[in-house]
């Protein structure tokens, strides 16, 4: 399992990030995702063998957010 936090621009309340938690986990092998409004975040754990980050970027995006992916450099996640 990889956990990973992207970028989740555009929320406008708790509402939102409730929302693009709701999609996120709906994806097959997302175990958990925490979206944070104010910061634009979301920390998504997820089986990397069933699910990629272009689907889980995909996703926010579909939702109607900006995402450009990792937030944190790989350097800063070891």
């Amino acid at each position: 399992m990889k956990t990973i936090t992207i970028e989740v621009g555009g929320m406008l309340s708790a509402l939102s990030a409730r929302g693009v938690e709701k999609q996120l986990v709906k994806l097959p092998g997302v175990h958990r995702a925490d979206v944070n409004y104010v910061a634009g975040s979301a920390t998504v754990a997820y089986d990397e063998a069933i699910v990629d980050l272009k689907a889980i970027k995909d996703k926010v995006q579909e939702c109607g957010y900006h995402c450009t992916g990792v937030l944190q450099p790989k350097h800063v996640c070891v």
